[in-house]
């Protein structure tokens, strides 16, 4: 009887502790500060940018972002012709580096399916996630690549040209992002589709971490 009571006692201790954990879990601001506006204005003075990636010369850069995330590539079939294609991309947006070991207070943006994506073209949308402040979003396209064929894992160093541009914020007048640095994020090399690792329909998923630089029209 004795243990019965010191039973019941010990699982009484532990649900008021366990009940104080939780809400001191979600007191306070900690979980919550978040940050209050999108972009780092400051030029990386470290980064080169290829000529054929660079945006028309009646743009200029606004912001950078920091962007990690998966990709996601589906096996595919075409005529006997065996390619990877691009099915979707998940990633979150950060200020600074440093702020994705902060993960998920400190992100800022998201990416979305685009749901008018045509086959064969890379197209997303991204939109901030912190609409008390920003409620910007757009949608972008991929328009050149440039491949990294000492690095095959990473994606593709690219200019994409965005449209849709919604709300009112850092996006809502970025006419296009430049992509200089990658790494991870590419599925393996086309002649591995197809195989008996990697079916027709295989979907293929990679971490990845970018550099995103966003340009907007010179005034």
């Amino acid at each position: 009887m004795v243990k019965l009571e010191f039973l019941l006692a010990l699982i009484v201790l532990l649900l008021f502790a366990s009940g104080s954990f939780a809400r001191n879990l979600f007191v306070g601001n900690a979980i919550f500060d978040v940050p209050q506006s999108i972009g780092n204005y400051e030029f990386p003075k470290d980064i080169e940018i290829p000529k054929n990636i660079t945006p028309p010369d009646d743009n200029k850069f606004k912001f950078l972002l920091y962007v990690s995330g998966y990709s996601w590539h589906q096996c595919t079939n075409n005529n006997n012709n065996y390619t990877w294609e691009f099915e979707e991309s998940r990633a979150l947006f950060f200020n600074n580096e440093e702020d994705i070991d902060r993960y998920p207070t400190s992100a800022v943006a998201s990416t979305y399916k685009n749901p008018n994506q045509q086959a064969g073209i890379t197209s997303l949308g991204i939109r901030s996630i912190i609409p008390k402040n920003d409620t910007s979003g757009l949608i972008t396209t991929a328009i050149v690549r440039i491949p990294k064929p000492d690095h095959p894992e990473d994606i593709a160093l690219g200019l994409e040209k965005t449209s849709n541009n919604t709300g009112k914020g850092a996006f809502d007048d970025i006419t296009y992002i430049v992509r200089p640095l990658t790494r991870g994020g590419h599925p393996p090399p086309d002649v591995q589709c197809g195989t008996e690792e990697y079916p027709v329909g295989f979907i293929y998923s990679s971490p990845f971490i970018v550099i995103n630089m966003f340009y907007h029209p010179e005034k």
